[in-house]
């Protein structure tokens, strides 16, 4: 299977989607605190919102939710699967997706246990993120997951939160 390869350049609190070694826009996100809450916006290449997602974090049950919301009503929720916040998961119309968090900087997306995206923070010291898509069905939806995640990230050279790499998920298909 052939894949698709697109880069996410980060600016503080700004994310672009663009064809690897191109500069043309095909997604935008950026995300903002509005009282109290870390929210984000989601646009297409004309500036269109296409979804608003806030941040959430559930005390009782130690985990991150976040809230999508597509035109103000379709809700759904990406929900943590556990404590450690490297597994994520989501039900849409399109099928269940899930967000896994590897060792290396990596993440993974798999729609229905079938991997359709990776990507691959390790080159983020140029502000570049490679991301490696099965499907360009799926891209829109692959970097709305993708966004959700990086919601009050302003920087990827900090250290990670966690003490171990240990404590990630093991990437079982690596791509790149």
């Amino acid at each position: 299977m052939k894949k698709i390869a697109y880069e996410i350049e980060q600016n503080n609190n700004e994310l672009y989607l663009t064809k690897e070694n191109s500069k043309e826009l095909i997604f935008s996100s950026f995300w903002y605190m509005e009282f109290g809450k870390t929210c984000a916006e989601i646009k297409d290449a004309k500036e269109n919102k296409l979804y608003t997602v806030t941040k959430k974090f559930q005390f009782w049950k130690w985990r991150m939710v976040y809230l999508i919301s597509q035109n103000f009503k379709d809700m759904t929720l990406l929900i943590s699967q556990n404590t450690r916040n490297t597994i994520f998961k989501i039900e849409l119309l399109s099928g269940n997706y899930e967000i896994k968090v590897h060792y290396k900087k990596k993440k993974s997306i798999y729609k229905n246990t079938i991997k359709i995206a990776e990507f691959d923070e390790s080159t983020a010291e140029n502000n570049l993120i490679k991301v490696l898509v099965s499907e360009k069905e799926e891209l829109e939806r692959v970097f709305l997951l993708y966004a959700c995640l990086l919601i009050g990230v302003n920087d990827f050279t900090s250290k990670t939160v966690l003490r171990s790499q240990k404590q990630l998920e093991k990437n079982e298909e690596p791509w790149f």
